[in-house]
């Protein structure tokens, strides 16, 4: 049975049934209200007939009491009983006086014993001498001393009559009533299982998902009624979900953003194994594309495999580990594993720590070539030093050479010392650079000025190709001399004598910045050796073996002072492989 039809149904039981209870409490009603005008009026008759016969005794001495009873029967067209004290009937309108005799004893009737205690009373009963239903009313006579009854009874079909005729109008509106109530009883099924079937279709509508307003549209929500109530109520539920939903999903895409962006790889995989989710960076680190929905094992990583087995077993695992890339490239990976205590997923993070240990590596042999570095101007030192106190002070010659040395080698530390001190500064930006707007020809002009004298030893020239004579850049001006000094210094000392030397500037309005390169006529750097050219203490074969003096940290410290002004910096073969080109780029000054 549909709700439709289930809503008829009770709505028309419940009218029904009403209709039903209200004419049964009608009738009673009515039946109570003619029985009482009844009953007033047989007790105004019965009055009546008091003042007409004053006192029942007193016809028994002419013997008429029966005859009497008669007339006044049917005088007032009912039934007339004289009743002595003692229960004798002596009279009665509906009974022969020649049956009186056989009547039954009337002071056990009980509007006979109300009559004589109270002065009338009144009972409704089947009446065995007359064989119907009657109403009696019975009241004392006017004998004060010993009072007799007087009783006037109407059969009850009179009342019967009366509640019939009644009935029937009673009955028809009833009838009307209930036709009534079937046609609103289906006027109001059919509208409330509209509301519902709105209310329903708008409910079904939210709990599949589907927060658009053509979802929820038809919702009666400018009704007054208590559909119109659930209607706004269902409404503000799809707003506020709708609210809430898209926060989620901002919220989400938020934090998503926040995973891409915290430079750790992360994957999530449920208890088969399975990837549920992972971030950018975790394709990433690991060179894979999508891999949501394939199992751990699919990953073809051994590692993590045996970071999953060992989460199984202790609920959490580190290792660390090595990838190859697609490139051919070797990546070193740190993982953790750990499975969730409320979802009894594991999550995976993972760091790619091959930068860590590159620098590791360069820590390791940065104190390597520190230690190499200084041991061997002091050793230098201690040998020459020991030499002098032994024997060679004697000898001013041959002292005189030993003084030399321990002077070169102490020039050569402090270089070195002063040199790693000065980028120890600048790494750590302890250096403090004060940016302004320089000639950048004057700096050139500058530096080759303080090094002059190493050119004309080797007798090599320096050419400036500079065609704008008033260009401005940004930069420290102190930071840009020693990097310009550096750079001429290294060209001095690896062009061969009798060279030109080649300082060039060439402005990149695309890139918004000047390229200043120096360019030497010496052996050049080979494609091994360039790209580690700017390490510190780094130095070439040929410059080892030359013994050319130098700490292996001027190039380092060019680049990390180049990056302090926000320039780039390298190193290529000179124009027909006649040497080296360094470069470097400054910002344009506006």
């Amino acid at each position: 049975m549909g709700i439709r039809a289930r809503i008829f149904l009770l709505i028309f039981l419940s009218l029904s049934i009403s209709i039903t209870i209200s004419y049964i409490i009608a009738e009673r009603d009515l039946t109570k209200t003619f029985e009482e005008q009844i009953l007033d009026q047989l007790e105004k008759q019965a009055s009546l007939l008091v003042e007409y016969i004053d006192e029942v005794d007193s016809l028994l001495t002419n013997n008429n009491a029966d005859s009497i009873a008669d007339r006044l029967g049917n005088a007032s067209n009912s039934r007339v009983t004289l009743i002595l004290n003692n229960g004798k009937v002596i009279g009665d309108s509906y009974i022969d006086e020649k049956e009186l005799s056989q009547l039954d004893d009337h002071s056990t009737r009980e509007e006979f014993i109300e009559a004589m205690k109270y002065g009338f009373g009144w009972s409704s009963r089947y009446s065995a001498s007359v064989k119907q239903q009657q109403l009696y009313f019975a009241i004392r006579d006017n004998n004060e001393i010993s009072p007799n009854i007087i009783r006037i009874a109407v059969p009850y079909t009179y009342l019967d009559q009366a509640i019939q005729s009644l009935d029937l109008s009673i009955l028809l509106v009833a009838m009307v009533a209930l036709l009534v109530a079937t046609i609103a009883s289906g006027l109001a099924a059919n509208y409330t299982y509209t509301s519902i079937a709105e209310l329903a279709n708008a409910a079904s509508n939210l709990a599949g998902g589907s927060l658009k307003k053509s979802s929820i549209k038809a919702l009666p929500t400018d009704r007054v009624d208590e559909f119109g109530n659930v209607a706004r109520s269902i409404s503000q539920i799809s707003e506020d979900l709708k609210s809430q939903i898209n926060l989620l999903a901002k919220q989400r895409d938020q934090f998503g953003l926040v995973l891409d962006d915290l430079g750790e790889g992360i994957m999530v995989a449920d208890k088969k194994g399975e990837i549920t989710y992972c971030n950018e960076q975790f394709l990433l680190i690991i060179s894979q594309e999508n891999v949501i929905g394939l199992e751990i094992k699919d990953l073809g990583i051994k590692s993590i495999q045996s970071l999953y087995k060992k989460s199984k077993r202790s609920k959490s695992a580190d290792i660390e580990f090595e990838i190859d890339t697609k490139d051919g490239a070797t990546k070193w990976i740190l993982g953790s594993m750990n499975q969730s205590k409320t979802t009894k997923e594991f999550i995976l993070v993972i760091h790619d720590i091959t930068q860590l240990r590159h620098l590791n590596s360069m820590r390791r042999d940065f104190i390597s070539n520190v230690s190499h570095e200084l041991r061997t101007p002091v050793s230098v030192i201690r040998a020459n030093s020991e030499t002098l106190l032994e024997s060679a002070l004697e000898d001013k010659k041959q002292a005189k050479v030993f003084a030399k040395a321990i002077l070169h080698n102490s020039e050569r530390l402090t270089e070195m010392v002063s040199d790693l001190l000065d980028l120890s500064r600048i790494e750590h930006g302890e250096l403090k650079l004060h940016i302004e707007k320089l000639n950048l020809q004057e700096c050139i002009d500058k530096s080759i000025d303080s090094l002059k004298n190493l050119g004309k030893k080797k007798n090599v020239v320096i050419k400036c190709n500079c065609p704008n004579k008033t260009q401005y850049v940004l930069a420290d001006k102190k930071a840009l001399e020693r990097i310009l000094t550096n750079l001429i210094d290294n060209a001095f000392k690896y062009s061969e004598e009798n060279s030109v030397i080649n300082i060039a500037t060439k402005t990149k309005h695309k890139d918004d910045n000047v390229l200043i390169s120096i360019t030497d006529s010496g052996k050049g750097i080979s494609d091994v050796d360039k790209p580690v050219i700017f390490d510190r203490f780094f130095r070439t074969a040929e410059a080892r073996a030359s013994e050319k003096k130098g700490s292996g940290l001027g190039l380092a410290i060019v680049k990390n002072l180049v990056n302090s002004l926000n320039g780039d910096v390298g190193v290529k073969n000179a124009p027909n492989n006649t040497g080296s080109q360094f470069w470097f780029t400054l910002p344009i000054a506006r």
